[in-house]
């Protein structure tokens, strides 16, 4: 390709070059079509190198060699090297000292944007388009500026097979270039090559340490043993149940702490693959399982031994009925079903509610906003003895400081102008037998909380405008998100208020501590939401799934609700994707700069959506004047209604 047949397909003139690269055809379209301005000009968006961080700190990682290798190839033939990322800005470059000073003229350096959309039709650029190796000569590139240059680029793919960046040699016309096709696609292989070996390594320790992380935290005592009964590795709470202070497992033989003869008789038949329980010997009580790993192949490898507390698996065998200890150890606890979850977390604090439902204690629920502190306070009405009687719920932060009083205990007729005839009975009466939830306490005006400290003290109210007490019976619970103690050191709350309400506190998790509840519960919720509308659910796209996930949630389970709640009515297809969910939503998850796969998409997305933001509010500000609005913006007119006809903005 000539620099005629360059000025015809720029002049919109039919090509007489019949034998036309259609690649490079299709790369000259494309910038048409994105309106590039092909008359002379010089890269004119730049990023700065931090924002790049990421990718240099796993370019430093894997260029090894690699570089310097090429740079040797071309010492001397006036070219240079450039290492760009898969959005084309420049990361590195290295070569002649002369032709660097010849690439500065056109700004090609360090934060660069060598994209087609950007600086038109060049090899980094295209490479990166079509995801195939290019090389590009002379008056082949869109923009004149461009055409005393040749450029070779190799794309480099990540092990997903998504393009990673791009490797390239460029120089002059008149530089020595037979090589560079060669070079640049070794270069590109062996940087994918090394990139593949840095994935696996980083996989390799993100597994051992999720291992490591659910060997330790599991609630049940785990040990192995090699084929000579030893125990090799044992985890926390296979030391907490089995050792003294200071002692050690590892190393010691199993038959010092268990029965092993049942196993090892069993052992003997090659077909054993059920666990098989045993005594403990150091402690009775203690509930062991032993059962033996096998290889693909039907070798005999490693004992795995659990160690548990309870033995309550034998006990439901033979008939026998869990006690109410038992009980909350299972899975759902009675009451507490409608409380959607799997993490650990949530379920220590159930098997807490639970236990503290049993007696009449006062409870103090703790916690965010939006973290459910109701649902547990249902929940711990539901699994007690008052199950049965009311369950009356009060926002302590709903009335003022006027009505508290008679809310709370009622009035006799005539207490005071604007009373209801024959008065009224208060919520303490109404919830007589049963269970009274003071939800936000906190907020309970400072001079109405002697008169609850003194219902609390008493179990007896006094309505207002009477004068006898009324013995009541009720379970106090009382939810709070702020730090009571903290109030009390600041006089907003009375000392001997909090000490009478902190009987059996329960402090309940924020969403963003609880693990792999968030896809429970967004899965349950967008399913709910979605047949309460009358429309098909979608299956939550794993980019959108991503972006929930790494969401710090501090409007909790509430936000989460919200943020599904706008989803549903933005769905379109059968996938609920990253662009369906709240902008807010991407902006916080891709500001802190969380950069796993499929979030880096959603990035992108965002910043599509901030370029068109930016577009509007500059065409806001000149009040629609394209050429002031495309100076504003460093970009040409013809780009300008190129990307405004991409985002739909009118001027």
């Amino acid at each position: 390709m000539d620099y005629s047949n360059w000025k015809q397909f720029i002049e919109g003139k039919r090509l007489k070059n019949k034998n036309v690269d259609q690649a490079l055809l299709a790369s000259w379209q494309r910038c048409k079509d994105m309106a590039v301005d092909p008359a002379p000009r010089s890269c004119w968006d730049f990023l700065p190198m931090n924002q790049l961080e990421q990718f240099t700190t796993t370019l430093e990682k894997i260029c090894g060699e690699i570089e310097s290798t090429a740079y040797d190839a071309i010492k001397g033939k006036g070219l240079l090297i450039t290492i760009a990322n898969a959005d084309a800005r420049v990361a590195r470059t290295c070569g002649d000292l002369d032709v660097l000073r010849e690439a500065d003229r056109l700004n090609f350096g360090p934060g660069a944007n060598w994209s087609e959309a950007c600086v038109g039709t060049n090899a980094i650029g295209t490479a990166l388009a079509t995801g195939r190796p290019m090389q590009v000569f002379a008056s082949e590139h869109f923009c004149e500026s461009h055409h005393s240059w040749n450029c070779t680029a190799a794309p480099i793919l990540d092990p997903r097979g998504n393009v990673w960046g791009c490797f390239d040699i460029s120089g002059p016309t008149w530089s020595d270039h037979s090589e560079s096709m060669d070079l640049v696609l070794h270069a590109a292989r062996a940087l994918e090559q090394n990139l593949s070996r840095l994935y696996c390594s980083e996989l390799e320790g993100q597994m051992a340490s999720l291992f490591s992380s659910m060997f330790n935290s599991v609630m049940t005592g785990v040990l192995f043993l090699n084929k000579s009964g030893r125990i090799t590795s044992a985890n926390n709470t296979a030391e907490l149940l089995l050792c003294k202070s200071g002692d050690a497992l590892r190393g010691r033989k199993a038959e010092e702490l268990f029965d092993m003869s049942p196993y090892l008789a069993q052992a003997k038949n090659a077909s054993l693959c059920e666990p098989v329980i045993v005594k403990c010997l150091i402690n009775p009580n203690l509930y062991i399982r032993v059962m033996p790993t096998f290889s693909a192949s039907g070798a005999w490898l490693d004992t795995i031994v659990t160690v548990s507390e309870t033995q309550r698996s034998r006990q439901f065998a033979t008939g026998q009925r869990p006690s109410n200890r038992q009980q909350t150890d299972t899975k759902e606890v009675k009451g507490f079903d409608h409380v959607l979850h799997a993490s650990q977390s949530m379920r220590q604090v159930i098997r807490q509610a639970a236990n503290a439902a049993r007696t009449p204690s006062t409870v103090l629920l703790t916690g965010e906003s939006g973290t459910g502190k109701e649902l547990f306070a249902r929940g711990i009405h539901q699994s007690g003895p008052r199950a049965k009687h009311p369950f009356v719920a009060v926002n302590c932060g709903a009335f003022s400081e006027e009505l508290v009083q008679s809310e709370l205990f009622g009035y006799r007729e005539g207490a005071f102008t604007g009373a209801v005839k024959r008065g009224r009975v208060g919520k303490f009466q109404k919830a007589d037998k049963g269970v009274l939830f003071l939800d936000e306490v906190s907020e309970m005006p400072l001079s109405q909380q002697v008169n609850l400290l003194r219902a609390l003290e008493e179990r007896a109210i006094v309505p207002v405008g009477g004068t006898s007490p009324l013995p009541v019976d009720v379970k106090i619970l009382a939810a709070t998100n702020k730090n009571l103690r903290e109030l009390v050191d600041q006089g907003r709350f009375r000392e001997d208020l909090f000490y009478r309400l902190n009987v059996v506190t329960i402090a309940i998790p924020p969403l963003r501590e609880r693990g792999n509840d968030v896809s429970l519960l967004a899965d349950y919720h967008l399913r709910r939401l979605c047949d309460s509308f009358g429309i098909d659910c979608p299956q939550i796209g794993p980019e959108a799934r991503d972006l929930l996930v790494a969401h710090d949630w501090p409007g909790n389970v509430r936000e989460l609700i919200n943020c599904l709640e706008y989803a549903a009515n933005n769905l379109s297809g059968d996938w609920l994707l990253p662009e369906h969910l709240p902008h807010y939503l991407l902006e916080r998850t891709c500001g802190r700069a969380v950069e796993s796969g499929s979030l880096c998409r959603s990035k992108g997305f965002l910043l599509k959506q901030r370029e068109a933001n930016a577009i509007r509010e500059a065409l806001d500000f000149h009040e629609g004047n394209i050429s002031k609005t495309a100076k504003a913006l460093g970009i040409g007119r013809n780009t300008l209604y190129a990307k405004m006809e991409r985002y739909d903005i009118q001027a």
